[in-house]
């Protein structure tokens, strides 16, 4: 990291946030971490809806996207980035149904064959001093007057009021790197949770977008002090039960001795 650019994802840029612990495990050390199950529904929900997407409009149906469904699990049932382990997946084929249920849940949401995807799953990158900001986003589209609308699926639940801003810290991410990149402010970020279902959407702004990327800028300080020190100071909090680290963690280092 000394002397090189910082580059973060909207996730990387939330485990420092979180948890700088959890940031080196994951962004500094690169330890291995088996996949859980709502990763692995994550990664194939997402998987067959950038097919489904690419299919000409009148063929965006419910019926294809089962269809899109169980050709891709035969294809990848067996990648690590899709398959959860044995012990956490269960019982395979209601695992699946679970994840079909939520593919299905965009049509309850959206009419995918009225829509005009201009890019899906999108690589953006976009360099302030010292930090890469780089990602992908689910889906642009392009509409007739130029305006962009980012869209992102999660296949967990809604958050509550409160925390609904901070749900959108990963489209106020890539909202900057299209601003920054591209010279467009999108019209409109949009999270569609798939599990609800529901959608939750925001508009933008530069002035939002500014104090945005200060933010950044001040995150990359923090992780550049931490890397110079060598201070991971972790941050335990209720979630640490379901870290892949909760072993290792020197937070727990005493209740492990005990």
């Amino acid at each position: 990291m000394d002397g090189t650019l910082l580059k973060l994802s909207p996730s990387s840029a939330r485990d420092f946030k979180s948890c700088p612990q959890l940031f080196k495990y994951r962004s500094v050390d690169r330890l291995q971490e088996p996949t859980s199950t709502a990763a692995a529904r994550g990664s194939l929900v997402h998987a067959v809806l950038e097919r489904l997407f690419s299919e000409p409009a009148p063929r965006r149906t419910p019926e294809r996207a089962e269809a899109l469904f169980d050709a891709l699990w035969r294809e990848v049932k067996d990648e690590p980035e899709i398959r959860a382990d044995e012990e956490s997946l269960g019982d395979e084929r209601e695992w699946l149904a679970q994840s079909k249920r939520l593919l299905l849940n965009l049509f309850r949401l959206e009419d995918p064959r009225s829509l005009s995807a201009s890019r899906l799953e999108w690589w953006v990158e976009y360099d302030l001093p010292d930090i890469q900001l780089r990602g992908v986003i689910d889906r642009l589209e392009e509409r007739n007057d130029g305006s962009w609308i980012l869209t992102d699926y999660k296949t967990g639940r809604v958050p509550g009021t409160e925390r609904e801003l901070a749900a959108f810290f990963g489209l106020r991410f890539y909202a900057l790197v299209c601003w920054r990149a591209f010279g467009v402010v999108p019209k409109e970020i949009r999270l569609v949770y798939l599990g609800d279902p529901s959608v939750l959407t925001l508009t933008p702004n530069e002035a939002m977008l500014t104090g945005f990327e200060r933010q950044m800028q001040a995150l990359g300080k923090a992780i550049r002090r931490a890397h110079e020190r060598d201070d991971w100071r972790p941050n335990p909090s209720p979630l640490c039960i379901s870290c892949s680290f909760h072993d290792r963690c020197p937070a727990w280092a005493e209740a492990r001795a005990d």
